[in-house]
């Protein structure tokens, strides 16, 4: 009498189980990479520095009449933010829109003792490329 010899389960079941191993890690992968880059684009939006930009957008008349208000960010905010202590410096491209149009508003701050300021705050209107001073 033989003896029968029965494959075991990796050898019965490799052919699905690769691909579709390969295929979770892709997507687990991918979702960290999301993930990691919802938290950057929130903490930018978030940022002391971002706010005050917007803050100081809705309080300028030109740019409130030529765009509506409220002014709002939108999409992705381009630049950087270093912070060491109470100093820190911010370089940023933040595009906003408001009811009849979108700019953007091309910022440079400076962080002292805790506080920041903008050295230069500019509106690039979308619909005629036309640039507002902010700080004016």
């Amino acid at each position: 009498m033989t003896e029968v010899v029965q494959d075991s389960w990796w050898q019965r079941n490799w052919k699905w189980f690769v691909p579709v191993g390969c295929f979770g890690f892709l997507v687990l992968a991918l979702a960290g990479f999301a993930m990691l880059f919802a938290l950057i684009l929130g903490g930018m939006r978030n940022a002391e520095v971002t706010q005050l930009a917007i803050s100081i957008a809705n309080n300028d008349a030109a740019l409130v009449e030529a765009i509506g208000e409220p002014i709002e960010p939108r999409g992705f905010i381009n630049g950087s933010i270093s912070i060491s202590g109470p100093s820190g410096e911010a370089d940023l491209a933040i595009p906003v829109v408001g009811p009849r149009g979108r700019a953007t508003l091309y910022g440079e701050a400076t962080r002292r003792q805790s506080e920041w300021s903008y050295d230069v705050l500019v509106a690039e209107l979308e619909a005629d490329d036309r640039r507002l001073d902010l700080l004016r």
